[in-house]
């Protein structure tokens, strides 16, 4: 590897630390802090803690306009800009500890601690002149498919909370929550199989070399 891969891998190793950091720190707080039973504590930690990780997490359209990844820009900046909006907009309008609020977070936290945990192992392995582990990318595109639809579904019901707390202009943005979230879900659900596939076909491939 040379001298400039190392430095773009060098820098991917650090930014996905930082994220993955972050958001270990929002699922610290579910752990150890009393934010279900305490608006306050909730509003003070995991509210300042979550727009501190979704921050953090700009690291990641850096990095695709910089072309350190193959992440589109524009579809890095959409994800990014509805959770920052979410939770800077429209969280502090409805209870911190309400229901649809802690499973968002909380699905934004865990789809943050395993993404960018992975993309750091790879830059890593790739530091080290390692060949990478399937396993990984194994490991992220089963979670992704998992996390995606609970947490968007929290999304949208926090949207349909604050319209029914006498905001009804809101039932609008709700609904595009389910047009945005089928081919969302189709790619994500096209890279797991895309994925499971090509291990498939090295596995039946490296069977037949050995017989």
């Amino acid at each position: 590897m040379g001298s400039s891969s190392k430095r773009n891998q060098l820098v991917l190793l650090i930014g996905n630390s930082a994220i993955h950091i972050a958001w270990l720190r929002v699922l610290w707080t579910y752990a150890t802090e009393p934010i279900v039973s305490n608006e306050e504590t909730c509003n003070v930690l995991l509210h300042s803690r979550t727009l501190i990780a979704l921050a953090v997490s700009g690291i990641e359209l850096l990095n695709s306009l910089l072309g350190l990844t193959k992440s589109k820009p524009h579809q890095v900046l959409l994800f990014s800009s509805v959770r920052m909006g979410v939770e800077f907009l429209l969280a502090p309008i409805l209870p911190c500890n309400a229901p649809q609020h802690l499973i968002t977070v909380g699905c934004w936290a865990l789809d943050g601690l395993f993404r960018f945990g992975c993309f750091g192992l790879d830059a890593l392995l790739s530091l080290l002149d390692r060949e990478p582990w399937p396993a990984i990318k194994s490991v992220r595109y089963t979670i992704g498919p998992l996390l995606f639809p609970i947490g968007a579904g929290g999304e949208m019901f926090m949207v349909l909370k604050a319209a029914g707390d006498g905001r009804p202009k809101l039932y609008l943005a709700a609904s595009l929550w389910p047009v945005c979230f089928y081919p969302l879900m189709k790619q994500l659900l096209k890279q797991r199989s895309k994925h499971f596939k090509k291990l498939k076909e090295a596995k039946v491939a490296q069977t037949k070399k050995v017989s």
